[in-house]
């Protein structure tokens, strides 16, 4: 890491998520449908190809030069970016050592824009400071997982696509298709229940103990639990979720902080 503000940073991988008939194909098959290989056209064999190839080369590893390259532009954005060079490489060094197990796409224009745009929350927008290591984990590993999870899709969609073409089956029973019916009804009924939830977190999820702004690391989680017993419904149940995934964050980012002072 010596002299890393001097490195050319690498061109950051672009890495953009599928289209929608192949977002849709994977989904469905998380979801234990079975898909065939007539559902797979030849248009949407190309784009899976295409993408798992987009994927795959978004899932190699991750250097201090690309995380350097992804600061430097966010640096433009915020306030309180580091300036000088000792703080910079501080700043990269920090990030590797919390975020560094997180593939290259990760490193995209699109997660930059994820962190910017992030919504107002008790007047005081997120998005414009600087971001410490434990929320840039907490923002970067959703994308991580959803390119994995592109990979493993993607490869099944090919290999469907490879198949020969099955003998046509007969006209589904009646039966056959209330299950079907059944099935996308659950379906729906699952996505409602996930929308509710966002909306809930959307509205929750940025709550500040006293409208206090300044809160962070820590001292957030402390403030958050002292105000929980005066919390019910929604606010309450979002507010506990809330503190689980901040703790774990913070105690990752701590530990891998406290393995870098003894190593």
């Amino acid at each position: 890491m010596n002299h890393i503000s001097k490195i050319r940073p690498d061109v950051i991988v672009a890495y953009r998520p599928a289209e929608p008939a192949i977002a849709a194909l994977i989904d469905a098959r998380r979801e234990g449908m079975a898909i065939l290989p007539r559902d797979v056209t030849p248009v949407v064999a190309s784009q899976a190809r295409v993408q798992l190839a987009s994927a795959q080369h978004a899932m190699q590893p991750t250097s201090p030069q690309m995380v350097m390259g992804w600061l430097k532009k966010l640096a433009g954005m915020v306030a309180n970016a580091p300036t000088d060079e000792g703080a910079v490489r501080a700043a990269v060094e920090a990030v590797m050592e919390v975020c560094g197990e997180l593939p290259a796409g990760v490193w995209s224009v699109t997660s930059r824009q994820a962190w910017c745009r992030q919504p107002a929350a008790n007047g005081r927008l997120p998005g414009t400071f600087w971001p410490r290591p434990a929320e840039l984990y907490a923002l970067l590993r959703p994308i991580a997982d959803r390119i994995a999870r592109e990979v493993e899709g993607c490869k099944a969609i090919v290999a469907l696509s490879e198949r020969k073409a099955e003998a046509p089956r007969p006209k589904p029973t009646a039966a056959e298709r209330a299950a079907v019916a059944e099935k996308v009804a659950q379906l729906q009924r699952e996505q409602a229940e996930r929308e509710a939830a966002e909306s809930r977190v959307r509205e929750f999820g940025a709550y500040m103990p006293g409208n206090d702004a300044t809160l962070r690391g820590w001292d957030l989680v402390r403030a958050l639990e002292a105000a929980l017993p005066r919390m019910t419904g929604d606010l309450r149940a979002v507010t506990e979720e809330r503190i689980t995934c901040l703790r774990r964050a913070f105690q990752a980012a701590d530990v891998l902080m406290e393995d870098a002072k003894n190593g």
